[in-house]
């Protein structure tokens, strides 16, 4: 059904996409926000402990002196700049001044190391680069004969003086060329409104497990169409606020935060991820989009809590999630309870549940969302039951994020919910989920043969996600095509699913599942060291603060593995036999992107980790299934 049109007035920003009106650009999302409500304060960050706003008109006026700025280095349409830095207000601003300015924003990971920061700079060509500090500077500058085509570099949060640079010059300095460029405001009026929906927004270099990375091109109609569609389904509007804390380098984060200037929500700058859980509490978000991750984590703590509190609080607590549990199935297909679980119901939510939500997420929650990777169902069934709501969603960098969306109104847990409106989904013969629809991306920069592999003959996305979708429309996904590990006996594992369930024992940050061509799985366990440390001070194991080589110890003391082994076991015995972990071996190391373990979006390298770890995998099938 088609959405009715803008007013007249307005139309020469708007463009029929999918069936609705949407903004032809970022930049007109953008302009709609900050021109009908300049006094809005629209985001805010931490100075001095305090929580500290920027209007919207003083964000658009960044916005614009820093285009300004690129037009006068002589930026043209087309022209790539890359930006590489975390996650902070300046990444959105200069990202909006460069998508104004008619260019496009190469947004790289600021934890990768510098030879992959050069491959994608040089791969895409990029012209001028933003960094954040003298960390990401000196990246650039260690491959600097390998970049023909970077003619300017500038630095967020440079060293010193503007002259420490040498060869580069702070951000200041670009805003500063901006508002001394010759009738810049009409430049930039006229550079912002030629841009339209068929034009390259950004070129985000895939995370991919193995092999170089490869440039999705994302348009900007494909950008909008995925915020309208998403807006559309999700209550998200004035009033809502949430923390800002996932890469904005990943589509998720990014077309989010579009997503929230066009709906006029308010976000909050994350101070730090160590920060992230007070950060919550202090802000008390009514909307909270996050990975997988950190509601795993916020789960094993709670149980841990749960754990070491009285017999009296944890008989309570048991009482009230098997009220909600209970209580989940006619929740979920939006049916009245029955009296007697009505009764049961109210008063757990008043002495359980809604106290636990004001603890860990403050007063004003309606919902949370997860992307980016697989969550544990049990997880996700577990905090429904508590009242907490987490809305999965499913989408790929080729997809600008969201393909299918949970919905307060329509959800399915354990399901990634239902098709955006626009968009279809549908199911290859050998199970690969296909999509098409105008949030689909344009191709991959400067490699025709991968865009042509990665389309149906009927222009169909082939995502690589094996899954079905049910008589209601609920897609569910089982796993990565590529990542299905097949045993000897001919058995199909789909092993994130398997390592999710796994990553809920007590103490487990990630689990490796392995078992191609084998007769069975075996795992590679790790240990959250933040919840090891804790753990152990209960018990008596370690001080307060114990440093890293205690913790390696800690990994191999018997009453931690004791504990983590009774915790894998537990997680063992629903499966089936095919799917269980016959043996496991406990690193005392951790995984993450710096070490090459983890890519940007905290998946994990499959095939470095059992390169890496080959001797340990074969020890565990030496000692046979145990």
């Amino acid at each position: 059904m088609t959405t009715a049109s803008p007013v007249r007035a307005a139309e020469v920003d708007y463009v029929e996409l999918g069936g609705r009106w949407v903004h032809k650009s970022v930049p007109a999302l953008y302009q709609h926000r900050v021109t009908g409500w300049p006094h809005d304060v629209c985001d805010y960050r931490k100075e001095g402990g305090r929580w500290v706003g920027t209007t919207a008109a003083e964000g658009a006026r960044q916005v614009r002196e820093l285009a300004q700025g690129l037009l006068a280095l002589g930026v043209q349409r087309g022209d790539r700049v890359a930006l590489v830095c975390g996650t902070r207000p300046e990444w959105l601003r200069v990202d909006l001044a460069i998508l104004h300015a008619g260019a496009v924003t190469v947004g790289v990971y600021p934890t990768l190391p510098a030879a992959e920061v050069a491959y994608q700079l040089e791969h895409a060509g990029c012209v001028a680069a933003v960094v954040e500090d003298l960390g990401q500077l000196e990246k650039l500058r260690a491959h600097r004969d390998a970049l023909p085509a970077l003619r300017a570099v500038f630095v967020i949060d440079p060293p010193g003086p503007a002259g420490a640079l040498a060869d580069a010059q702070p951000l200041a300095a670009l805003a500063a060329a901006g508002r001394a460029l010759p009738d810049g405001e009409a430049r930039f009026e006229a550079a912002w409104r030629a841009v339209g929906p068929k034009d390259l927004a950004t070129i985000i270099y895939t995370s991919g497990t193995t092999g170089q990375p490869k440039g999705a091109m994302l348009t900007h109609g494909n950008l909008t169409f995925v915020v309208h569609a998403s807006a559309a389904v999700l209550p998200f509007g004035p009033g809502d606020t949430s923390v800002v804390f996932l890469p904005l380098a990943h589509s998720l984060q990014r077309v989010v935060s579009y997503g929230g200037i066009f709906v006029r929500a308010t976000g909050y700058w994350a101070s730090s991820l160590d920060r992230l859980m007070d950060e919550l509490r202090e802000v008390e978000p009514t909307v909270q989009v996050s990975v997988p991750r950190i509601w795993e984590k916020v789960h094993a703590r709670l149980l841990e809590r749960v754990a070491a509190s009285p017999p009296h609080r944890q008989r309570l607590f048991r009482w009230a999630l098997d009220v909600g549990r209970r209580a989940g199935p006619y929740r979920q297909a939006g049916r009245p309870l029955p009296l007697r679980l009505r009764v049961a119901h109210e008063l757990a939510r008043r002495v359980v549940f809604d106290r636990l939500k004001e603890r860990l997420f403050g007063r004003n929650l309606r919902y949370l969302t997860s992307g980016g990777a697989p969550i544990a169902r049990e997880l996700l069934e577990t905090f429904h039951a508590l009242g907490i709501l987490i809305l999965e969603g499913w989408g790929l960098t080729e997809t600008a994020a969201p393909v299918t969306v949970n919905r307060p109104d329509a959800y399915a847990l354990g399901t990634v919910g239902l098709p955006l409106p626009g968009t279809e989904v549908r199911v290859a013969p050998d199970g690969e989920l296909l999509v098409r629809g105008p949030g689909v991306f344009a191709g991959y920069f400067r490699d025709p043969e991968a865009s042509s592999e990665a389309f149906t003959e009927d222009l169909f996305f082939r995502t690589g996600d094996v899954g079905e979708v049910d008589a209601r429309g609920f897609v569910r996904i089982t796993d990565r095509k590529k990542n299905l590990i097949i045993l000897a006996n001919g058995k199909n594992v789909a092993p994130q699913k398997l390592e999710g369930v796994f990553g809920q024992a007590p103490l487990v940050e990630h689990v490796l599942a392995v078992g191609d061509g084998h007769p069975y799985l075996v795992g590679l366990v790790t240990l959250d060291h933040d919840e090891l440390a804790r753990w152990a001070q209960a018990q008596g194991l370690c001080g307060p603060t114990p440093d890293a080589a205690a913790l390696r110890a800690l990994c191999a003391h018997p009453r931690v593995r004791a504990h983590v082994d009774a915790g894998l076991r537990a997680q063992n015995e629903p499966l089936a036999p095919f799917e269980q972990l016959k043996r496991w071996d406990v690193l005392d190391e951790t995984w993450s992107v710096d070490d090459g373990a983890l890519t940007p979006t905290l998946k994990l390298k499959r095939k470095v980790l059992e390169a890496r770890h080959a001797a340990r995998i074969a020890a565990l099938y030496a000692q046979g299934r145990g």
